[in-house]
């Protein structure tokens, strides 16, 4: 297929999920994909906030919330700018859709525990971490170590849970190993995106 617009599903949900609503100009994100998905096939101003928005749409449709979630978390980005100028302000603010999605897999994960007693500040520090947010405001990167000591757990506590998260997540690797709830999200992506001629059909 060669009118498709992205070559890979993961080009399309990173364009999609980091578009800006809030300016019809090229955005960064459409500038930084320039020359990977070529010229000329509507990815800026208004018609780049279409084709965002018909992505998201087949995404919203044909997925589960868990797996809606994770794709949000996954692309979207955690900060916006902010130019507010405000004293107290550092610049970012904090992405109300990305944060609304790592709440809900907070939430959706403490299936994972059910029968033990589970902090569910300790889960949230844990899928921020998985999925790259894991710098305090300092620039240093969160340990299990800092979060066991933020939540009052011991570190060991904070390193099963770690582990739990991570397998719901990732899945495992090798010749018995499963698949994660991430790859899954993907993989259903990919279909839902070549089936509607937004993405490439892979090379058989």
């Amino acid at each position: 297929m060669t009118d498709a617009l992205f070559s890979s599903t993961h080009a399309a949900l990173r364009f999609a999920f980091a578009y800006s609503t809030e300016q019809y100009g090229q955005t960064p994100m459409s500038k930084l994909m320039r020359g990977t998905i070529g010229s000329g096939k509507g990815l800026i101003g208004t018609d780049g906030a279409a084709q965002a928005g018909m992505i998201r749409s087949r995404i919203d449709e044909a997925l589960s919330g868990r797996h809606v979630a994770i794709l949000v978390a996954r692309f979207a980005p955690p900060r916006h700018q902010c130019n507010c100028r405000s004293s107290c302000c550092s610049g970012h603010r904090t992405n109300p859709e990305w944060d609304a999605a790592i709440q809900y897999l907070t939430d959706d994960v403490a299936s994972l525990f059910a029968g033990s007693l589970s902090h569910r500040q300790m889960r949230r520090f844990l899928i921020d971490r998985y999925f790259g947010n894991d710098k305090d405001a300092s620039g240093k990167k969160i340990t299990l170590e800092d979060v066991a000591r933020k939540c009052n757990v011991h570190r060991d506590t904070a390193a099963a849970h770690n582990a739990k998260v991570t397998q719901f997540l990732r899945g495992t690797r090798g010749i018995n190993g499963s698949l994660g709830e991430e790859d899954k999200a993907l993989r259903q992506a990919d279909d839902a995106l070549r089936d509607v001629g937004l993405v490439e059909e892979a090379v058989a």
